[in-house]
């Protein structure tokens, strides 16, 4: 913080945001600093109407009277702290029947794009895997974190209005450098869409890309989901009982989601992939063979991609044919 505009002009052009005093418009004027973007007023309740003029005059964005402007100002604050950007992208997978196996992409291809991100040295991960389906097995479970200390969905239950998108990331179960939020062991209360709304902005600004793993059941809290998803997947098993129980979860998401896709989850003899893909009207995107070394690896707590397994090489399949734009 600086008491006067001297001292402030070395900040004022790498500042994520600028925040002024009414009483201090007329000083920053006159040390002709560069116009900028992300600059507030802050006034009292009915600031004099000269005070607009004033801040204009200085590039000023936006004029803030205190205290009815409280939460505007705290949530600038905490865009300028998080830094620009867009939003990350959302990848949404949903199961078309139960076993479908949409959790294990689902995780699969979170920490293959966290590794992708590492290897060519962007460092932190900055991933963040969503389980969005409180009547699941719990990814944690599938990625042997279950007894990792962190934040779950029961944490989170009050939580409304604006989340730190950095406090949220660094409060988390982790492995491999990937952010988990999953439910507590139990029966599970699906949080109110108003909870999942906040937290999921929370995660887009403080991560560069969001997985979601949906229940088939479309929910509420789903929903919030679906509709920031950039993209969605629907896995499916290649028999017919499970494409017919799929026919009603691809209706659902054809009303949230433009960009769904199929990914078929392949046995021997089973349907044809191009067959099921028309009948549920959606493009494929990949195919995953069942793999002995994946489920050895799950229950042996080492995650899936502790082998080089079959859902492992259609996570990578699936972000090449995406070609999701990380943050």
């Amino acid at each position: 913080m600086c008491t006067d505009v001297g001292a402030a002009r070395q900040l004022w052009p790498r500042a994520g945001l600028v925040v002024l005093g009414d009483e201090l418009l007329d000083a920053v004027a006159a040390a002709a600093l560069e116009r900028r973007s992300d600059v507030v007023v802050v006034a009292d309740e009915s600031p004099d109407p000269k005070v607009w003029g004033a801040a204009l005059a200085v590039g000023a964005d936006r004029v803030l009277a205190l205290p009815r402007d409280d939460d505007t100002l705290c949530d600038a604050l905490a865009d300028g702290a998080e830094g620009e950007g867009p939003d990350a992208p959302v990848l949404a997978v949903v199961g078309g029947c139960g076993g479908a196996g949409a959790s294990s992409l689902a995780a699969a291809l979170a920490l293959t794009a966290g590794r992708r991100r590492a290897a060519v040295g962007g460092g932190d991960p900055r991933v963040l895997l969503i389980d969005a389906d409180p009547w699941g097995g719990g990814l944690d479970v599938l990625l042997g974190v279950e007894s990792v200390p962190g934040l779950r969905w029961s944490d989170l239950a009050s939580t409304h209005g604006r989340v730190s998108g950095a406090a949220l990331s660094r409060s988390l179960p982790r492995v491999e450098g990937l952010a988990v939020l999953a439910w507590d062991r139990g029966a599970a209360v699906p949080a109110p869409a108003e909870t999942v709304r906040a937290v999921l902005s929370a995660g887009r600004r403080g991560h560069d890309l969001v997985v979601a793993d949906l229940p088939r059941h479309l929910d509420a809290a789903a929903e919030e989901i679906l509709a920031r998803a950039a993209s969605v997947l629907l896995v499916v098993p290649d028999d017919v009982h499970a494409v017919g129980a799929a026919c009603g979860v691809a209706e659902g998401l054809a009303g949230w989601a433009g960009g769904a896709g199929l990914v078929v989850r392949r046995r021997r003899r089973g349907l044809p992939p191009d067959l099921i893909a028309e009948t549920l009207a959606l493009p494929l995107v990949a195919t995953v063979d069942d793999d002995v070394r994946f489920r050895r690896s799950v229950e042996e707590g080492l995650g899936p991609l502790a082998r080089r397994t079959a859902v492992g090489r259609t996570a990578r399949e699936v972000l090449d044919a995406l070609g999701l734009e990380l943050r």
